[in-house]
């Protein structure tokens, strides 16, 4: 794989290069048709993080296009890492996409899966999967280092057979992201997974939802032992939890998103539930931002956007 530089572009980016912690939150866009929700929670967020992050119709359900939130979000100052899901769209879609969130001013991009609309608010529509998560992250690569939109086609031309890729004028800059899952780090299947998006090119990696610190360090040591860790920016993933029946919620139903007993056990037992998940996220966010190999975190907005803020004004307080 032909070695390219994260684009500069991003204060994101830069904060990342100049060995600094980024704090983002992942946001899913709200079921409106209006922005003033949207907008209402990214400000009061705004002093506090690096970038939101945008999700595309997370869980299979419906909400705002992705694409339009990041645009009003931009337009309101706000940097923002874009999500694009195979599941939705064919690879025109996506590389249609692609070209417009550069043209958006967007440089920061996950490509993910996207979860089966079994799982969603309409179990009967079509999934496309046109393209894998790892075909997805090379589009977007391939655009990024050799400016260009590929194909695998071939036309007829004057001057004979040629093939159908198309040059793009004022090529994007994106620095490419997946998600992984550090509950299956370790097994063959995910160790060829990563590898194969690495080689694709991701640059950064965002972890599913993790609630127990120590299993993160194996984790961190797992990705150093496959020699993934020095070509990767690791973002770790926590979330305030409001309640232990929210906590066992996650647990059953976020893929990969493996909550202790002993931290369940901890917020049934509190006389404020809500304070008590601020003050497990608090003490777990410090931990994971001294630890070796952890370059950010990400918090994950699930209805909990007050008790995020109060989680990252007390990580604030103790750095400023």
């Amino acid at each position: 794989m032909t070695d390219y530089s994260p684009p500069v572009q991003s204060p994101l980016v830069l904060k990342l290069l100049n060995g600094e912690t980024t704090f983002t939150v992942e946001i899913s866009p709200p079921i409106a048709g209006s922005k003033k929700s949207l907008l209402d929670q990214a400000e009061s967020l705004k002093p506090y993080i690096d970038a939101i992050n945008v999700t595309d119709n997370a869980g299979a359900s419906v909400a705002m296009s992705n694409m339009a939130a990041s645009a009003l979000l931009i337009a309101n100052g706000h940097e923002v890492i874009l999500q694009l899901n195979c599941r939705d769209q064919n690879r025109i879609g996506l590389m249609s996409d692609l070209l417009g969130a550069a043209a958006l001013g967007i440089n920061n991009i996950i490509a993910v899966r996207g979860d089966d609309p079994e799982a969603g608010d309409h179990p009967h529509a079509k999934p496309v999967f046109d393209l894998k998560s790892h075909e997805l992250i090379r589009t977007a690569f391939e655009m990024t280092t050799n400016g260009i939109v590929p194909a695998h086609t071939m036309k007829i031309a004057p001057s004979g057979v040629q093939s159908n890729t198309k040059s793009i004028d004022e090529p994007p800059h994106f620095f490419i992201g997946a998600i992984d899952v550090p509950s299956l780090a370790g097994n063959e299947v995910w160790a060829s997974r990563l590898h194969k998006k690495v080689a694709s090119g991701i640059r950064f990696i965002q972890t599913q939802s993790c609630y127990d610190v120590e299993f993160v360090r194996r984790y961190l040591e797992i990705l150093e032992d496959e020699g993934l860790a020095e070509n990767l920016f690791i973002t770790v993933s926590n979330s305030p939890l409001v309640s232990a029946q929210s906590a066992i919620w996650v647990k059953e139903n976020i893929w990969g998103a493996d909550i202790p007993d002993e931290v369940i056990a901890r917020i049934r037992e509190a006389k404020d539930p809500v304070e008590e998940g601020i003050r497990i996220c608090t003490e777990q966010v410090k931990e994971l931002v001294e630890m070796p190999g952890v370059a950010g975190i990400n918090l994950i907005e699930r209805q909990n956007a007050e008790s995020i803020s109060a989680v990252l004004q007390e990580i604030g307080a103790e750095n400023g």
